[in-house]
């Protein structure tokens, strides 16, 4: 975080905002007061079935 801050500033609403573009308010917030993020969205590959016949 702290390398992003230094090029760009602290991160802006929409790093806190959903798909419907809701911005979590606490999140925002307790960043806002300590700095800290903690990412919410799963990361990982998603497979189709068209990968998953190909690795067969």
């Amino acid at each position: 975080m702290s390398a992003y801050e230094e090029a760009y500033g602290p991160l802006p609403a929409v790093w806190f905002t959903d798909a419907d573009g809701h911005i979590d308010e606490a999140a925002f917030t307790t960043y806002q007061e300590t700095g800290r993020v903690w990412a919410s969205w799963k990361c990982g590959p998603e497979f189709t079935p068209a990968d998953e016949a190909a690795s067969e």
